[in-house]
């Protein structure tokens, strides 16, 4: 009995991933990233989110209320905006997890947002590092981008480079049936995101078209785990849990990872102040190969037979 146990705990240690990044962003960290971005954006490393009536994330510390935050399209006129980080060096082969806390914040009233509401909290891998990521231009790698208030009809989005996937791609988990996969009203996120989130309480004081709730299928107002997993040449995309895309034979520029946000309309927000995404908590964790985990578990159940004869 010893024996099984140990050999059990020694297998639930090495089969878990081992982090091999991580930034809180509760310190201003900017000089580690490559740092891309179109001219009417901003980067704010170690933003206090918490002037925003915004609670500390799932994975921070006690109280801790610092992350970063990513503006575009600021100013009038509007364009089509992105920014987007990647660590400096960073280089992450085999197979890994990237990991973070996001929140998408949007200008009010809702459920249909006001002008310039919708933008896009995007995230992926196997990028160089160096490319502004959006749908033009030299976006690289394999990546996902989502939207807060469900207005844009192409609400949850895979890339390959500058390339998104149709909604008749076998990619997305949602199915497509009456109402598209990449769609917020496609029932199959209603579940997972019923819906009626509000502009916390503080933006709702300070500005007054903060008010109303979002619809079903939406992700904005409100803490999310972004998941997205590479094993083998696929990689799958997660929020809350619940799987959104898993993109076979994945495009890749180089063995990078970036975190982003994009404005792909023209308009500007009516209240800029009020639009911005947030991440927090970000790492990357190894996963151990299954044949380093075989290899382990043999060995460690072979100590099984030597424990019982000792103990008899």
């Amino acid at each position: 009995m010893v024996a099984f146990v140990s050999a059990t705990i020694v297998l639930s240690v090495a089969a878990r991933a081992t982090i091999v990044y991580a930034d809180d962003f509760d310190l201003p960290t900017g000089g580690n990233y490559f740092l891309n971005a179109d001219p009417d954006s901003r980067i704010t490393f170690s933003y206090n989110y918490a002037n925003d009536g915004i609670p500390a994330a799932p994975h921070s510390g006690i109280g801790t209320t610092f992350g970063l935050k990513l503006e575009a399209n600021i100013v009038t006129p509007g364009a089509a905006q992105a920014l987007n980080i990647s660590p400096i060096g960073g280089s992450f082969t085999g197979d890994f997890v990237l990991r973070f806390d996001m929140w998408i914040n949007a200008n009010g009233p809702f459920p249909a947002g006001g002008t310039g509401s919708t933008k896009f909290v995007t995230a992926g891998v196997g990028t160089a590092g160096f490319s502004i990521q959006k749908q033009s231009g030299n976006a690289d790698g394999t990546w996902f981008a989502v939207d807060g208030e469900g207005q844009s009809n192409n609400d949850y989005r895979a890339y390959r480079g500058i390339s998104v996937e149709a909604a008749t791609s076998t990619v997305y988990a949602a199915p497509n049936l009456g109402i598209e996969p990449r769609n917020a009203d496609n029932t199959y996120y209603h579940t997972a995101f019923p819906g009626g989130q509000s502009a916390p309480a503080l933006q709702q004081v300070n500005y007054f078209q903060q008010t109303g709730t979002l619809k079903a299928g939406t992700v904005g107002f409100a803490w999310r785990d972004v998941v997205i997993t590479k094993v083998g040449t696929e990689v799958t995309w997660t929020i809350d849990g619940l799987t959104i895309a898993t993109v076979p034979n994945y495009t890749s520029s180089g063995d990078n990872i970036f975190v982003g946000y994009w404005d792909p309309f023209n308009s500007v927000s009516d209240n800029s102040a009020t639009s911005f995404g947030l991440i927090d908590n970000l790492t990357v964790e190894s996963i151990p190969e299954p044949s380093s985990i075989a290899a382990l578990l043999t060995a460690s159940l072979a100590l099984l037979p030597r424990r019982r004869r000792a103990g008899r």
